[in-house]
């Protein structure tokens, strides 16, 4: 038997976490929503782990809503990305192509956990529904903030998260001209 070209690893579904989370941006006042961590005084984006059955976005949603309290839908940004168009020609290269309006992860990050454990995190855009009533978070050690772009950036904790918000904040102005 051949072993692949390409360099891989393989986890089985006891050894791997699926969550997913978004930048969840208020667009009304150009902020975005981070959650302070308040034993660890720690500033990070919402995300939980995916239910079996549940769809990436789905998750994405329910767990931004449920650690928030903020109601909440999935931004479309025109995003540069490598999935198959919707409507297949019979020959689609693998190559990155422009989407207009696209409601898909926007990063996949990766994180060892333990070993030969790996979280995945599916990332999304996503905004505030305004036209909703503001509902309560479920979880009572941290506090759901929300600050303007820069500072944002200036609060998270992580440079990872603050690299993923930097590439929100410029899909979302690109799309929706907001500069």
């Amino acid at each position: 038997m051949a072993a692949s070209r390409f360099k891989s690893e393989m986890f089985t579904a006891d050894k791997f976490v699926e969550s997913a989370g978004t930048v969840l941006f208020r667009l009304s006042t150009r902020e975005i929503c981070i959650l302070h961590l308040i034993q660890r005084d720690e500033y990070v984006l919402p995300k939980g782990r995916r239910n079996l059955g549940e769809s990436r976005q789905a998750t994405a949603i329910r767990e931004t809503t449920e650690e928030t309290g903020v109601p909440c839908y999935l931004l479309p940004v025109d995003l540069v990305s490598r999935v198959c168009p919707a409507i297949e020609t019979e020959d689609v290269p693998d190559e990155p192509r422009l989407f207009k309006g696209a409601c898909e992860p926007i990063a996949l990050q990766q994180r060892r956990i333990g070993d030969g454990e790996v979280k995945l995190i599916w990332w999304f855009v996503a905004a505030v529904n305004e036209r909703e009533p503001l509902g309560r978070h479920e979880e009572h050690n941290f506090e759901v903030e929300f600050y303007s772009y820069d500072e944002v950036l200036r609060k998270l904790t992580f440079e990872d998260d603050r690299e993923l918000v930097n590439r929100a904040i410029h899909l979302v102005n690109a799309t929706h001209h907001c500069d």
